[in-house]
């Protein structure tokens, strides 16, 4: 029992204990999980590290339609070293929930607001060795607001406690008032997850559409298939560090010379401090292999956050990057390769207290400056993206 746990209507912190167990368990026999939530709850908080009441508020959550919840919080008592000595039975009880509940899902919905939604070059010419271009729209950047709708679902099948066989399948349709701009976005995946206290381990394949459906002519269509994996590790109670990694070959349908092999690998080193804040730093390398020399290149990039409660319910953070591109062949019409450097600070903020059919919404915008020796890609933009997840 809790320490200086205090006792309701006269009754000991374990004669309380034992009550509330015994209404949560009567609330879910008469299928009132709702009710059993808060009996489980009032459990725990006397009996924190007790596992009969972990257990018994994750089946509440998961018996309320909140699968998602109790595999979180299930997820979350694996994660705290206080609670290693119930690591087989945190696995056993996520294998069993997702036994019984084999498929997730999910809708999103975000509006993306930007000053540059064609990304367009700030420049208005172009220098080559054979005179200079005027770049169409050059200077002239477009404001507008696309919408970007989706649907995702995934089905579980356990193998053993801790390991699973996942399949996942999500479409986008991203709409803007330019035709050219609109597209439809699917993935379909496959994956072997392993998860224990200190970390998880995945690993699978992947394919990825992108069609244009309403541009007329050549259109940026691509088909990207290949393997991914995510490695992640708790270094302490309030230190992760993550890995992920991705090779894949791009097949742009109308565009062969922007078709070719493609890797990245990036890590993700996320501290939690007592207020709740959160610190991260990371980086990314990649390299692009089109089949047309002037459009290879390796890539790097570095970013860093924080992001901290400002009140009980309104959470803000605040992001850098600086990525940089080298190509590997002179670019047409010029005799040196492009180089480029993209710069990104944004903020984001969300509010508990507002809430769209379970969801919090959350706005997150950025200010990029991409700078490039070559004057058709460089750009400034101002790009938000107001969105919310909905789980059922």
């Amino acid at each position: 029992m809790a320490s200086g746990a205090q006792a309701e209507n006269g009754l000991s912190p374990r004669e309380a204990y034992v009550t509330f167990m015994q209404l949560g368990r009567a609330a879910l026999t008469k299928e009132a999980p709702k009710k059993a939530i808060v009996y489980f709850s009032k459990a725990r908080r006397i009996a924190p590290s007790d596992l009969p009441a972990q257990l018994s508020l994750a089946e509440a959550f998961a018996r309320n339609d909140e699968v998602r919840r109790a595999e979180a919080f299930v997820r979350y008592l694996l994660n705290q070293p206080e609670y290693g000595k119930y690591e087989t039975q945190y696995l056993a009880a996520l294998a069993k929930l997702q036994t019984r509940y084999p498929f997730v899902a999910s809708a999103s919905f975000a509006a993306l607001p930007s000053t540059n939604i064609k990304n367009t070059s700030s420049a208005t010419v172009f220098d080559t060795l054979i005179g200079r271009f005027e770049i169409d729209d050059g200077g002239e950047e477009t404001s507008g607001i696309g919408f970007d709708v989706g649907l995702q679902g995934r089905y579980r099948y356990p193998l053993a406690d801790g390991l699973s066989f996942e399949i996942g399948a999500a479409l986008n349709r991203i709409w803007y008032d330019d035709p050219d701009l609109r597209y439809w976005r699917g993935r379909v995946t496959t994956d072997i997850k392993q998860i224990g206290a200190r970390g998880s381990i995945l690993g699978g394949l992947h394919f990825d559409r992108t069609y244009y459906a309403d541009v007329e002519g050549d259109s940026s269509d691509r088909i990207a298939t290949g393997l991914h994996g995510q490695w992640s590790r708790s270094l302490s109670p309030q230190t992760r560090l993550r890995f992920n990694g991705i090779v894949e070959y791009r097949d742009y349908l109308d565009k062969d010379t922007l078709s070719g092999p493609y890797a990245s690998l990036s890590s993700t080193w996320v501290k939690t401090l007592e207020t709740g804040a959160a610190i991260v730093f990371g980086g990314a390398v990649e390299r692009s292999k089109p089949s047309l020399g002037y459009h290879r290149y390796w890539g790097g990039t570095l970013r860093g956050g924080y992001e901290t409660n400002i009140t009980d319910t309104l959470r803000a953070g605040l992001s850098l990057s600086a990525a940089v591109r080298r190509y590997d062949s002179d670019f047409a019409a010029v005799d040196y390769p492009r180089r480029d450097e993209i710069f990104r600070l944004g903020f984001s903020v969300s509010d508990s207290r507002i809430k769209i059919m379970g969801g919090t919404p959350k706005l997150s915008c950025g200010y990029k400056i991409q700078n490039s020796n070559i004057s058709l890609y460089q750009s400034t933009s101002t790009d938000c993206r107001i969105g919310w997840s909905y789980q059922f």
